[in-house]
């Protein structure tokens, strides 16, 4: 037999191996963890529809039965993780303060428009029918003639149009239970931006006003473009907002706005495809 050998004495690391051992251990974590992420990826794109992904439908529902449902089944879980992940962060992170009150799960707000927001001249409308706006060049389906004051000038105008939508209540009507925050308010340029959220899924729509006055007299004009990030249809949203605000500044003291609703006389292509 051959003799036994002797056990081989190990060297215990140092201060500095140990910390190159942690390092190694904490890289090792973080690999398999993006591994992981990478087969959820993977398996999700396996289990769903192009065309209902682009559409924020979610998952092809498993089948009913047979050796596919296990598949199926952890699609849908890979699924869920990717759409928490696109849609972005949670109700919490998006819900204004003065919401009616507080729905968790994923939110789907959309992207701020270009040209939106930024104080300067206000853009048109796409095809779909859920956009008004007062801009030059937009199209009649979607134009809306800006309301008139009669007097008090761009300061005094201006105010009526911040305290109204201010005072603004979110529910009414039952839309914009999400709430609403003013964004931009520039009283010197007479330029107001406000986001308005849906409660549920959380959509935003994008609402500004334009201040301007006549020259050499206290009348003038205001500009609005009132349209929503996401989907073809509003359900009539727009117009119940708009038409709100429209009532309250011509209950004002002074008489001195003219606002006309929006109806299916003055948007009939607007009304038939938004019942």
């Amino acid at each position: 037999c051959a003799p036994a050998m002797a056990p081989v004495a190990h060297a215990r690391p140092g201060r500095r191996g140990r910390a190159r051992v942690r390092a190694r251990r904490t890289l090792t974590a973080a690999v398999l963890s993006a591994a992981t992420s990478l087969v959820a990826l993977a398996l999700a794109l396996g289990g769903m529809s192009t065309s209902c992904w682009l559409a924020g439908a979610g998952p092809v529902p498993p089948p009913a039965a047979g050796g596919e449902g296990r598949p199926a089944r952890r699609g849908l879980v890979a699924a869920s993780l990717l759409t928490t992940l696109a849609l972005g962060a949670p109700a919490e992170s998006w819900a204004f303060a003065n919401r009616l009150e507080e729905v968790k799960g994923p939110k789907r707000p959309g992207a701020q428009p270009p040209g939106v927001g930024q104080g300067g001249p206000l853009v048109g409308c796409g095809s779909a029918p859920n956009c008004f706006s007062s801009a030059p060049g937009t199209d009649e389906d979607h134009f809306l003639k800006p309301w008139r004051f009669s007097s008090g000038g761009l300061a005094t105008a201006f105010a009526d149009i911040e305290s109204i939508v201010r005072a603004y209540p979110p529910g009414q009507r039952g839309i914009d239970g999400g709430g609403f925050e003013i964004k931009r308010s520039d009283a010197q340029s007479g330029y107001l931006y406000v986001q308005f959220e849906a409660l549920k899924k959380g959509y935003i729509d994008d609402v500004e006003f334009v201040v301007r006055s006549d020259s050499g007299s206290g009348s003038g004009e205001v500009l609005i473009r009132c349209a929503s990030r996401v989907g073809r249809l509003d359900m009539g949203v727009n117009a119940k907002r708009l038409n709100r605000i429209t009532e309250d500044l011509q209950q004002l003291p002074g008489g001195r706005w003219a606002a006309p609703k929006i109806s299916p006389e003055a948007f009939p292509k607007y009304v038939n495809e938004n019942r």
